[in-house]
């Protein structure tokens, strides 16, 4: 099988950030934790710890907090998924993913514009497909803080015996080297 053949539909749909904060909790919780449609289970969702985050600076400063632009966090990861009643031999699953960034006080209204992926992974720690989703989160003037819920829906085909409890769907933030060697010199708990 082919890397990205798996999502096979792709939709998504981002939230106006002054939505998002109170669309946020409802959307999670409306998914909660892996739901499971009859005896057929979902896969679970992960968010990648050493890709959780991205900090940022002023470029060619110094990487302390009086240099400090912005801190990107996935907050939570959340999916619901059916199965195909006729054939079970696909899974539709719905994702939705909260996104936080904070930053110093002070400043003016700023776009970060970042990129994140997913990637649906089989138990032995294959990446069968991924692919990765520009993201904004916009900070209004004088803000210091701005969330964002970005939900994808695809599909992913499935042979028997594999159902949903044989994968893994893992986010992250794609990262430079750079960035994940901050990430792994500054983990996040």
């Amino acid at each position: 099988m082919r890397p990205g053949s798996l999502i096979a539909r792709l939709e998504r749909r981002a939230l106006h950030p002054a939505a998002a904060a109170a669309v946020a909790m409802l959307a999670l919780a409306a998914l909660g934790a892996c739901q499971i449609t009859g005896e057929l289970p979902c896969p679970a969702a992960k968010i990648l710890r050493d890709a959780s985050q991205v900090t940022r600076f002023t470029p060619g400063a110094a990487e302390n907090a009086a240099n400090l632009r912005y801190v990107a966090s996935i907050d939570d990861a959340k999916l619901n998924c059916t199965y195909d009643s006729s054939t079970y031999d696909k899974i539709d699953v719905a994702l939705a993913v909260k996104f936080d960034a904070t930053r110093p006080p002070g400043r003016p209204a700023d776009t970060v514009e970042l990129r994140y992926f997913v990637a649906i992974v089989n138990l032995q720690g294959e990446i069968l497909a991924k692919k990765d989703f520009p993201l904004q989160l916009a900070f209004g003037a004088g803000a210091t803080a701005t969330s964002l819920v970005d939900s994808l829906r695809q599909t992913i085909p499935i042979k028997y015996p594999q159902n949903g409890g044989s994968l893994e769907i893992w986010v992250g933030y794609q990262l430079s080297p750079a960035d994940l060697a901050y990430n792994r010199a500054h983990p996040v708990e």
